[in-house]
């Protein structure tokens, strides 16, 4: 079975201080609301939209196989005084091994267990039946684990003492960073709450009909970038 196989990438003979399923609990009820800033360049130039996320957890639901995931839906609204407004829906698996997120009926490994500082795996395990995991499959890790976290929106500061980071993996045919391009992908995870900040960057530094590269965050010839921060978490 592919989540086994994920789960077994690295040596077992000495167990994880802890399984990690904590962070990233699993509650009909449960939502979290984030802010959300969508930026696309086009030729150079930088245009900004700003939104609402909400996300929660609905009901559990049963696969072929047997194992129970929760249904997940995404709400959107422009401004805080917005109706809420169905966006899109997801399902996240949790496994004894791993935790897989369905979107668009594409199955991504968002963690593995337990958690462990610069373990990595493959995050499209399955994308074909009977994946064999090999080490340059990998293409996600644990960038941080247990340490603190802090990020500041719209003039507040969220703080959270206990987080896991996960990262995609430079060199990888997902994840890379070069004189030319930029492909990143950054979760952080609360321990006892969840997803809490995403990022996502996929940058395009060069202008190929000028042959000219700038390597500085104001020269970005095309790309875009999301970042979600949680604002508010709680329970139906």
């Amino acid at each position: 079975m592919a989540v086994l196989a994920l789960a077994g990438c690295q040596n077992e003979s000495v167990p994880g201080p802890e399984s990690g399923t904590d962070y990233y609990p699993l509650e009909v009820g449960r939502y979290r609301i984030y802010a959300v800033s969508d930026t696309l360049w086009a030729n150079y130039q930088r245009q900004v939209t700003t939104y609402q996320f909400r996300e929660t957890i609905t009901d559990p639901i049963t696969g072929a196989a047997g194992v129970t995931g929760y249904r997940l839906v995404r709400a959107k609204r422009l401004l805080p005084t917005d109706a809420w407004r169905d966006d899109s829906v997801m399902v996240v698996t949790p496994t004894e091994g791993a935790l897989v997120l369905t979107r668009n009926n594409r199955r991504t490994v968002e963690l593995v267990f337990p958690v462990r500082k610069d373990r990595a795996w493959n995050m499209t395990a399955f994308s074909a039946v009977d994946t064999v995991i090999k080490q340059e499959d990998e293409s996600r890790r644990y960038e941080k684990v247990g340490e603190p976290f802090q990020v500041t929106t719209g003039g507040k500061t969220y703080r959270y003492e206990q987080t896991l980071t996960t990262a995609l993996i430079d060199d990888n045919i997902t994840g890379f960073d070069d004189e030319y391009y930029l492909s990143k992908y950054t979760q952080v995870y609360a321990k006892g709450i969840g997803p809490v900040y995403r990022v996502r960057r996929r940058f395009n530094y060069c202008d190929q009909q000028a042959q000219t590269c700038s390597r500085t965050n104001t020269r970005i010839y095309q790309g875009q970038s999301r970042v979600e921060v949680l604002l508010e978490e709680g329970k139906l």
